[in-house]
C-alpha cells in the first residue's frame, strides 16, 4: 500500500477525463446536428464534406443563373412575339393597299398605319433589354454559366444574338402608297414574318437546352446533398447511446474514483 502515488486514482482521473470529452462531443453533435461540429472529430471527413458542400454552393449559384437565363430569353421572346404580330398586321396592310378596289385616299389612310407600325417595330428592336443589356440590337453573344467548372463546351450555354433578326429585310424600304410598292411590300412582310419565326424558334431551343440543364442540376445537387448528409449530419439515434454509455461509465468511474481516493487513510488506520 502506497500513500506517495495513487496509481489507481491517476488511472480514474484519465478515464473520467475522456468520458468527459466523449460526453461534450456527443452533446455538442446532438445541439448542433452537426456530426463534425469540430475538425478534430473527423478531419478526413471534414476535409471530403467541404468539398461537396463547396460544390453544393455552386450548383445552387448554377440554378439561379439558368433561371435568371430563361427570364432573359423569356423578354427576348416576348419582343419577338410582339414583332411576329406586327409582320403580321404589315402583311395585311400590304395585301389591302395591294388591292385595286382602294382609292388613293383609302390607300394613303392605310399607308399611315403601316409606317406607324414599322416605326414602332424598329422601336422595340432597339429597346429590347434585359439588366440593362440590349438583347436584339448589334451582334452580341450572350453566354450563359449553367455548370460549376469551367469546360465551355459542358458548362456554358450561348446563343448568338446576331442570328436574331440579322437582317432588316428591307423594312426601310417597304411602303404601301402605290399598288406596285404594295405588291413589292407583301414579298418583304412574309420574309420578315419568317425571319422572326426563324429567331423564336431559335429562342426556344435554347431555353429547352436551358430547361434540360437546370433539371440535371437539381438532380445532382440532390444526390450531392445527400451524400454530405451521411457524412456530416448527426445520426441521432447513435448519438444518444454513445452518450447515455458515456453517462453509465462516468457515473461508474466516479465510485472508482472515490475508492481509490480512500486508500490513503487505509494507510493511516494501518499505521496507529
Amino acid at each position: 500500500m502506497r500513500i506517495q502515488t495513487n496509481i489507481q486514482s491517476m488511472a480514474a482521473q484519465r478515464r473520467m477525463s475522456k468520458l468527459t470529452k466523449d460526453q461534450d462531443r456527443e452533446n455538442i453533435r446532438l445541439s448542433s446536428g452537426d456530426r463534425i461540429h469540430q475538425a478534430s472529430y473527423d478531419p478526413s471527413g471534414l476535409a471530403i464534406s467541404n468539398k461537396m458542400e463547396s460544390r453544393i454552393r455552386s450548383q445552387q449559384q448554377a440554378q439561379r443563373n439558368i433561371n435568371d437565363g430563361v427570364s432573359m430569353i423569356q423578354v427576348a421572346e416576348g419582343t419577338l412575339s410582339s414583332m411576329h404580330e406586327m409582320g403580321s398586321r404589315l402583311l395585311e396592310l400590304s395585301l389591302a393597299s395591294a388591292n385595286d378596289t382602294l382609292g388613293d385616299s383609302e390607300r394613303a389612310m392605310i399607308a399611315r398605319e403601316f409606317d406607324s407600325t414599322k416605326m414602332e417595330y424598329h422601336r422595340l428592336r432597339e429597346s429590347a433589354m434585359f439588366n440593362g443589356k440590349s438583347l436584339m440590337k448589334g451582334a452580341e453573344v450572350h453566354e450563359l454559366q449553367v455548370g460549376i467548372d469551367n469546360d465551355p463546351n459542358a458548362d456554358r450555354i450561348s446563343y448568338d444574338l446576331s442570328k436574331l433578326l440579322s437582317k432588316d429585310f428591307g423594312i426601310d424600304k417597304m411602303g404601301i402608297t402605290t399598288k406596285y410598292d404594295a405588291q413589292n411590300t407583301i414579298d418583304y412582310t412574309r420574309k420578315m414574318i419568317g425571319e422572326v419565326s426563324r429567331s423564336r424558334a431559335l429562342l426556344g431551343s435554347v431555353s429547352n437546352s436551358m430547361g434540360a440543364a437546370l433539371e440535371n442540376l437539381k438532380i445532382s445537387n440532390e444526390n450531392l446533398q445527400n451524400s454530405n448528409s451521411k457524412i456530416r449530419d448527426t445520426d441521432i439515434a447513435k448519438s444518444v447511446a454513445k452518450r447515455a454509455i458515456a453517462n453509465i461509465n462516468k457515473s461508474a468511474t466516479t465510485a472508482t474514483l472515490a475508492q481509490a481516493n480512500s486508500n490513503p487513510n487505509r494507510v493511516m488506520k494501518l499505521l496507529s
